[in-house]
């Protein structure tokens, strides 16, 4: 019943998929298919609680159906916690499933693809960069190193989902400001796709980058704060090593 009944039915499904879709190569859709048909019943005698599983199946339905990407993000992590699902259950609450007429994204070959921050950035340097991340909450799960390294450097079908997007946007000036990413970082995030809005699960436009880092630096803020000294910790990282080497 409530919420404890909710989770349990979505760790259920989190079960299923690693036993069905990680372990045995089951396809994802008809894993969802399987794992809805089997739960279509409720053991509860009252109509109350049938009510209850009924209500709680249509959302893990809606999730599985509609939130794809962010579940499989979540569930190939290994593990699936309280929290993890809030994060899912939240991003399906906010979000507009898409329409038939979502653009497509650009065919191999495009420039847009090819479009990249110019990042030179080692993976020690990225460690604070994925710290920074986790404590200002920038996407909706925790990333690593190895996150942070595959959207600084474009990997191809790779992408988070923004939760502050002006603190998102803060970082990427930061970067900018110290030479360590390009000065047109937001285009190169649009145009590879990389951070996905939490509502409308499309690409986060130029403009509402600029927007957003506007409106955010028009006030103190602890957590831009704590991103700008962050940022400058990466550079003389950078300045370290090259004294080093000379």
């Amino acid at each position: 019943m409530g919420k404890d009944g909710l989770y349990n039915l979505a760790h259920a499904a989190y079960r299923q998929y690693m036993d069905e879709v990680v372990t045995n190569g089951k396809p994802y859709g008809r894993f969802a298919e399987d794992f809805l048909n089997g739960h279509t019943y409720s053991i509860c005698p009252c109509f109350r609680g049938k009510n209850e599983h009924k209500k709680n199946l249509g959302i893990i339905k809606g999730i599985l159906r509609n939130c794809q990407g962010l579940t499989e993000e979540l569930w190939r992590k290994g593990r699936f916690e309280k929290d993890d699902f809030m994060a899912m259950q939240d991003f399906y609450d906010t979000t507009d499933v898409p329409s038939n007429n979502t653009p497509q994204p650009p065919a191999p070959g495009d420039s847009a693809v090819l479009t990249t921050f110019e990042c030179y950035l080692n993976r020690e340097q990225m460690s604070p960069i994925a710290e920074c991340a986790n404590e200002a909450h920038l996407f909706y799960t925790r990333v690593s190193v190895d996150d942070m390294y595959s959207l600084l450097h474009c990997r191809t079908g790779f992408h988070l989902y923004a939760n502050r997007i002006n603190l998102i946007a803060k970082l990427f000036d930061c970067l900018s400001y110290h030479r360590l990413v390009c000065h047109k970082w937001q285009s190169v995030l649009f145009a590879n796709k990389l951070i996905l809005s939490s509502k409308t699960g499309k690409p986060i436009s130029p403009s509402s980058y600029s927007s957003a880092l506007s409106k955010l630096n028009k006030r103190e803020d602890q957590a831009a704060e704590y991103i700008g000294m962050m940022v400058k910790r990466v550079k003389e990282m950078g300045q370290t090593d090259e004294s080093e080497n000379k």
